[in-house]
C-alpha cells in the first residue's frame, strides 16, 4: 500500500509539473564551418530549441546576446533546470549556402521553460522607467532624463531595456506600485525582458510660482518657476522575491519667462543633477550585489600576446568589472553574473572557442 500511494503521488507529481504542454514550432540556423555540416546541424537544432521555448512561454531573448553558443546554452538549460522540452523532432532540414537550417516540433512545458530562461538569461540588463508628470498633467514616458541615464548606463557597458517604450507600460500603473511598494506588476514587466534589475522612478513637476505673483512689498515676481521631484526604486529580483537595493527622493528647480520654458529648464537642471547620481547608484549596487571572480584560462598553443588579446577583449565585454593577471596563461576576470553568460560573450567573438566551463572556470582556444 505505502509503494502504491507514492507511486500515485509520484504521478501526481509529474502531471503537475507538466500541466498543459504545447507543441510548438522551432527553426535554427547555423554558419557551416570548414565543411562541418554536423557541428552546424547541432547548432541549428539547439538554436531551433531555443526558439521553441521563446515561443512557447512567452518570453523574448535578443539571439545575438544569448545563443551564439546555442550548444553551450543547451548544455546549461539541462542543468537548470529539467523536464522543459519533454519531447521533439526534426520536421525539416536543409542546406542554404553556407547556411544549415534545421526545423524542430517539441513538446514543450511552458512555465518549465519561462523558468529555464530566465535562469539562462536573467539579469543581463537593466529595466529603465523614470516618466514626467508635466504641471498641465501630460505624460512624456521617454524624456531627456531617461535617455540620458539609458545613454550613460550603456556607455558603462550595461545592456538596457526603456520598458516604456518597449511594453506601453502605464504611469498609473507605476505610480500605485510605488504608493503601495507593490513592484508585481512592475516584476512581471521586467521579466518579460529577462531584466533582473529594475530602475522606477517618477518625476512629479508642479507650478511653484507663477509670472506677476506678488512676493511681498509690492513686487511681482518677473518669471515663472517650476520644481521638479523624481522619487525612486532601484530592484533586483532574487529568487520569487524583491530587494529594494536603493530609493530616494531627488528635486531640482527651473525658471522662464513661461510655464513651458520654466519647465524645460527644470529638466535640464534635474538632468545635470540626477542623471549621475542615478548612474553611479546603479553601477554601485549592481557591482556589490553580485560580485565574484571568474578564471579564464587560455590552453593550446598560446602566447603572452594571445593573452593580452584575450585580456583586451574582456576588458570591453559587458558586465565586466576587472581583469588581472593571473600566471603565464590565466585571466582573473570579476564579473558579476553567471560564467555562462561570459563563456557566451566570448565565444560569440572570432576564433575564440570554449573548451570547458563550469561555475568558476572557463577554459578558451583561440583558433588560429
Amino acid at each position: 500500500m505505502k509503494k502504491l500511494i507514492l507511486c500515485l503521488m509520484a504521478m501526481i507529481f509529474a502531471v503537475t509539473a507538466f500541466a498543459n504542454p504545447v507543441t510548438v514550432t522551432g527553426v535554427g540556423e547555423a554558419d557551416i564551418m570548414n565543411g562541418d555540416k554536423s557541428s552546424a546541424k547541432l547548432q541549428a537544432t539547439a538554436r531551433a530549441k531555443w526558439a521553441a521555448m521563446e515561443a512557447a512561454s512567452g518570453v523574448r531573448v535578443k539571439s545575438e546576446t544569448i545563443v551564439q553558443n546555442a550548444v553551450l546554452v543547451d548544455e546549461a538549460i539541462k542543468n537548470e533546470v529539467t523536464g522543459v522540452i519533454l519531447s521533439y523532432k526534426v520536421t525539416g532540414e536543409e542546406e542554404d549556402g553556407q547556411l544549415y537550417r534545421v526545423m524542430i516540433s517539441a513538446v514543450i512545458a511552458p512555465e518549465k521553460a519561462k523558468q529555464a530562461m530566465g535562469a539562462i538569461a536573467m539579469n543581463t540588463s537593466v529595466a529603465v522607467m523614470i516618466p514626467v508628470v508635466f504641471p498641465d498633467k501630460t505624460v512624456q514616458e521617454t524624456n531627456v532624463l531617461t535617455e540620458t541615464v539609458i545613454n550613460e548606463l550603456t556607455a558603462n557597458q550595461l545592456e538596457v531595456v526603456d520598458i516604456f517604450d518597449a511594453d506601453g507600460t502605464k504611469v498609473s500603473e507605476l505610480d500605485k506600485a510605488m504608493k503601495t511598494n507593490n513592484y508585481m506588476a512592475m516584476r512581471a514587466v521586467a521579466s518579460k525582458y529577462l531584466s533582473g534589475t529594475i530602475l522606477i522612478g517618477k518625476v512629479d513637476t508642479v507650478a511653484t510660482a507663477k509670472e506677476g505673483s506678488d512676493i511681498g512689498y509690492g513686487v511681482s515676481l518677473p518669471f515663472n518657476v517650476v520644481t521638479g521631484r523624481l522619487s525612486y526604486r532601484l530592484l533586483m529580483q532574487q529568487g520569487s522575491g524583491t530587494k529594494v537595493l536603493a530609493s530616494d527622493f531627488l528635486s531640482a528647480r527651473g525658471m522662464g519667462a513661461t510655464l513651458e520654458d520654466a519647465t524645460h529648464q527644470m529638466m535640464e537642471n534635474m538632468t545635470k543633477e540626477v542623471s549621475t547620481k542615478l548612474v553611479s547608484t546603479v553601477l554601485e549596487k549592481i557591482k556589490g550585489a553580485n560580485n565574484r571572480t571568474v578564471s579564464v584560462q587560455l590552453v593550446g598553443k598560446s602566447t603572452i600576446e594571445d593573452l593580452m588579446d584575450l585580456k583586451q577583449l574582456l576588458s570591453y565585454t559587458a558586465w565586466v568589472l576587472d581583469v588581472k593577471d593571473n600566471g603565464e596563461d590565466t585571466l582573473k576576470v570579476k564579473y558579476p553574473e553567471k560564467a555562462l553568460y561570459l563563456a557566451t560573450s566570448i565565444s560569440s567573438r572570432p576564433n575564440y572557442k570554449i573548451m570547458r566551463l563550469n561555475d568558476y572556470l572557463i577554459q578558451v582556444q583561440k583558433l588560429y
